[in-house]
């Protein structure tokens, strides 16, 4: 086999979620896959340091390639109607489980000002927010979606009719709304749009640690903002997923 074929091989064996290609195992030596797949030790070694630029393996000198992705995910973006499809039944990057037995970190809340490195959110730097934060993981364990929502100060402090103590966005753990509300109507956020950036990012950070991806690795960055009528975002969610990720969007008829 050449590189290309020894790299489609290995990516299929992650995918199929095989013994010892699953999300932390080290993978065979150079050795024993040049002689399994008839090529060269430079060839396999060569392979590791093209799939490790890809995010999926992490090499170290005498410790071999270890995996460091999960099976491809699936981000949901939403569901809309047609033919207004500026209005969202739901939207969100983030599903809470497609069937595979996914799993989500507990929520961590900070409170910070917007830098330049968040200007693609659309909330002004030097802005006041609360930061949610929050790591799904695969049915394996493997990392898979880091979700970080930043929630403007005035938006953060409203509190739902009834509501007492802290309010619901600046309070760890879930935020759980009313069967069939989304936590910005709930809450009273004015959202009468919700738009979405996709784009492949260098993952840095918070973000690259929870995916254990080294630094630098591309990986994508979908950015959602909840937009005011009068243009302002009241809430951006930056969710960061292996590149490997597929996203999808649907569109329902609207008597549907």
């Amino acid at each position: 086999m050449n590189q290309a074929e020894i790299i489609s091989e290995l990516t299929a064996r992650i995918d199929r979620g095989e013994e010892k290609y699953k999300y932390g195992e080290r993978l065979p030596s150079t050795r024993d896959l040049a002689q399994e797949f008839e090529s060269t030790q430079q060839t396999v070694s060569s392979a590791f340091s093209v799939m490790a630029g890809m995010g999926l393996v992490s090499v170290r000198r005498g410790s071999g390639a270890t995996v460091i992705t999960g099976k491809p995910g699936r981000i949901k973006l939403g569901t809309y109607r047609s033919a207004n499809r500026e209005i969202a039944t739901s939207a969100t990057a983030w599903k809470r489980d497609h069937g595979n037995g996914a799993k989500e970190g507990p929520t961590q809340v900070n409170h910070l000002v917007i830098t330049e490195a968040d200007a693609d959110t659309g909330i002004e730097v030097g802005a006041e927010v609360v930061e949610r934060i929050r790591t799904r993981f695969d049915g394996d364990g493997a990392p898979c979606q880091h979700k970080r929502t930043l929630v403007t100060a005035e938006a953060a402090t409203l509190t739902p009719e009834g509501w007492t103590g802290l309010p619901p966005m600046m309070r760890a753990g879930d935020v759980k709304p009313p069967e069939g509300l989304t936590i910005s109507k709930w809450l009273g956020m004015g959202i009468v749009l919700v738009t979405y950036d996709m784009c492949v990012s260098m993952a840095a950070g918070p973000a690259a640690e929870a995916l254990t991806l080294p630094e630098g690795t591309p990986a994508l960055r979908i950015v959602s903002r909840g937009m005011r009528d009068d243009g302002s975002v009241a809430f951006a969610t930056v969710t960061t997923a292996p590149m490997r990720s597929t996203v999808s969007l649907e569109i329902q008829e609207s008597d549907i």
